[in-house]
């Protein structure tokens, strides 16, 4: 017999910390707009437990998503591989992500005791769903929603805009949970924001909570690429709170639509596989591409304008950094990465940790047709950009550079081939998913 429950917990982050996710945010939160929450679902089909846990945060450091899921595993008794720990990816949120190097000049660390409250909470509240487990049943379905995204790295690339949706219902059809996969990045609120927010993935959640009941969660997709349609309509950090709700209700209506005539069945079979592949990294740069990029740095950090200044600072400790690492001889051409698959019955949830570009996200999703799949990035950790070809081609900030402000564990960028390689190990480890691999 198939069995779900559901739960969420207030992280409440302390007003005056630190907020996460823009360069040019300079001054600590002021306030909270709507709440930071962690939300979880429990699926138990009488051989196989998993659990699912969405976090309003930008992402977990891969120490802390470990530490989590395996103090979970301890107090559910199930196995710590089992666990699918994502975030939303709010770029309104406290602090989680911890500059790498003592001299990083970031000025948004975490605040280690709300740290250690936030982990603690959302390890009660899972602990929670095994005595709240109740018979269920399991419908799905999809939409098309357009208007919320643009690619911001090249608008000759497709966007993926299709909205995917589970609904967990009680025997009684009382809904337990309502789960969406949407890939776009949570940034609506700009730098100029000092109010804490789940940005629109937040109000999608709150929405669908109050339209279909029980408990909402946002999966963010492959939005490495993704920008909200704001920003390209009305320039960079230009969102409202206005944005996030016509949004978040815009996803929450089509989802519950979706549902409308989805049959459901309590006939669920729930099966959890994973697999670390290692993936290919850039190699260090030449002592004079070193040079001009500590070249440019310094100018940046000789610069009055405060985001200058921390940007020059930050890649002149990469520059430190990396150096060392050279003269080591210990920068890495591989970096282990976890792949997560989560199948109910013919629908695959695979989950990586890093914010990937869309068309990768759309290789998977086509690689395993027909079964159904969602993608799910920030999944059991935080490791930065994974960028397609294409993407490196162009170069810039998700393309290139980004493993250079500190954030995650990578000193140098994801490398060529690095997209087929997990389009082609994802899709074989979702489509095998067989008996042999219940755990």
């Amino acid at each position: 017999m198939f069995r779900a429950s559901a739960a969420e917990v207030n992280l409440s982050p302390p007003v005056g910390g630190k907020m996460t996710g823009f360069i040019a945010r300079l001054k600590p939160s002021a306030g909270i707009h709507d709440p930071i929450m962690a939300r979880a679902v429990m699926l138990d089909d009488g051989e196989t437990k998993a659990v699912v846990v969405s976090c309003d945060l930008v992402g977990l450091e891969m120490p802390d998503a470990d530490e989590i899921r395996r103090r979970i595993a301890e107090t559910c008794r199930i196995n710590a591989s089992n666990i699918l720990l994502t975030c939303t990816h709010t770029h309104s949120g406290p602090a989680t992500l911890s500059p790498s190097g003592p001299d990083a000049p970031w000025p948004e660390k975490p605040d280690k005791a709300w740290m250690s409250e936030a982990k603690e909470k959302i390890v009660e509240m899972v602990g929670s769903l095994p005595s709240v487990l109740e018979p269920a049943c399991v419908c799905t379905g999809s939409a098309t929603v357009g208007g919320i995204g643009y690619n911001r790295e090249s608008e000759e690339h497709p966007l993926d805009e299709s909205l995917g949706v589970i609904g967990i219902d009680s025997a009684a059809g009382q809904a337990i949970a309502t789960i969406i996969n949407y890939a776009a990045h949570a940034v609506v609120l700009g730098a100029k924001n000092l109010e804490y927010s789940a940005d629109f993935p937040g109000a999608a959640v709150r929405h669908i909570a109050r339209l279909r009941g029980g408990i909402g969660m946002y999966l963010q997709g492959a939005c490495g690429d993704v920008d909200p349609a704001v920003y390209r309509d009305r320039g960079w950090g230009n969102g409202t709170f206005d944005d996030v709700d016509e949004i978040g209700l815009k996803l929450a209506e089509a989802a519950v639509a979706a549902l409308v005539d989805a049959p459901a069945s309590g006939e669920v079979k729930v099966r959890f596989a994973t697999k670390v592949v290692d993936i290919p990294l850039d190699g260090p740069p030449t002592k004079e591409e070193l040079d001009e990029i500590a070249a440019d740095a310094a100018a940046d950090a000789a610069d009055a304008d405060p985001v200058k200044h921390i940007s020059g600072r930050a890649h002149l400790e990469w520059v430190a950094r990396i150096t060392q690492a050279i003269k080591a001889g210990a920068v890495p051409a591989t970096f282990p990465v976890e792949i997560s698959v989560l199948a109910i019955n013919d629908l695959r949830l695979v989950g990586v940790p890093f914010e990937v570009f869309t068309d990768i996200g759309l290789g998977i999703k086509q690689g395993l047709k027909p079964l159904e799949a969602f993608f799910v990035g920030y999944a059991n950790g935080f490791c930065g950009y994974y960028p397609t070809r294409w993407g490196k081609d162009l170069g810039g900030y998700g393309g290139k550079v980004s493993c250079r402000f500190g954030f995650g564990p990578l000193i140098t960028a994801i490398g060529y081939s690095a997209d087929e390689l997990l389009i082609r190990e994802s899709v074989a480890l979702a489509a095998n998913i067989g008996d042999d691999k219940i755990k």
